[in-house]
């Protein structure tokens, strides 16, 4: 059989192309816009071209969710795992910056605990200390009460003998017993021990005590055996004064007695009533 060759239909002048049909065909498929699954109407506007998923959205003609042919099962499965990655990464440099702060953390812990057992030693050596001083200031005040019991019992043997009231008030007479035990009595009651025991003029006692216990272990080295050692000084002043008689009174009478604002009027006849020793004299430790 005779192979026949059938024209081609006619065309206008100017627009064959080489190749034939075949390549008509082409050109027109290429040109065609693919259909979208699902049946879907292609989106116009200014999101078109753009790679699927990748963009928010809302960025078509109309706000929505553009999955663009992919199902919504795989876009949550995606966006979930896109979220799981996401707060990996954000665990990380928080993990990193509590191992940074950790040394931080422990430097900080220990220089605490540092100033605190620096202020328990300071704390034991200030109780220490505080502990000597009001047994040293227990012992020179009972020293100096000593002294004025003795004075006060001394006046009121010579009650009748006024000339002797004013060395007496003073504390320049003969025959007062030492009193330093009663400072060392009172010394050991507070837990401490008299170093010395002195006069301090007429009316008037030092007294250096130590005490019993030492400061104890601290950071501080060489408290375990540290005692503290302090002083006290105590004097007796006289708070009453004799006046001279008056004209009208006989030699057998007594002058009148001023003890500050209180003023005694002591009868030969009557000596029941006179001041005590806390009366006639005031007992204080010195000031340092």
């Amino acid at each position: 059989m005779t192979s026949q060759q059938i024209p081609a239909a006619a065309q206008p002048p100017g627009s064959a192309h080489p190749g034939g049909e075949h390549h008509d065909q082409l050109a027109s498929h290429r040109r065609r816009p693919p259909a979208l699954p699902h049946h879907q109407p292609q989106r116009q506007g200014p999101d078109g071209g753009r790679v699927p998923g990748h963009h928010r959205g809302g960025g078509g003609d109309r706000a929505g969710d553009h999955g663009d042919g992919y199902r919504a099962v795989d876009l949550r499965r995606d966006r979930e795992q896109d979220r799981r990655g996401h707060r990996r990464l954000r665990r990380h440099p928080e993990c990193g910056d509590a191992g940074q702060a950790f040394p931080i953390y422990i430097t900080v812990v220990g220089g605490l605990l540092l100033l605190a057992f620096a202020y328990l030693a300071v704390g034991q050596a200030s109780a220490n200390r505080n502990g000597a001083q009001t047994a040293a200031d227990a012992a020179a005040l009972a020293a100096a009460q000593d002294t004025r019991d003795q004075l006060a019992d001394m006046w009121v043997d010579e009650i009748l003998d006024p000339s002797k009231w004013k060395r007496i008030f003073e504390g320049d007479v003969a025959g007062l017993t030492p009193s330093c035990w009663r400072a060392e009595q009172f010394a050991a009651r507070n837990d401490a021990r008299v170093l010395s025991c002195s006069p301090e003029g007429l009316l008037g006692f030092t007294v250096e005590v130590e005490t019993n216990r030492a400061v104890g272990d601290s950071i501080v080295p060489g408290t375990e055996d540290k005692r503290s050692k302090t002083s006290a000084t105590a004097v007796v002043d006289a708070r009453c004064t004799s006046e001279p008689l008056v004209d009208n009174q006989g030699s057998d009478d007594l002058p009148q007695l001023a003890c500050g604002d209180e003023k005694w009027v002591l009868d030969p006849q009557d000596l029941d009533s006179l001041p005590t020793a806390d009366e006639l004299f005031d007992v204080h430790l010195a000031d340092q």
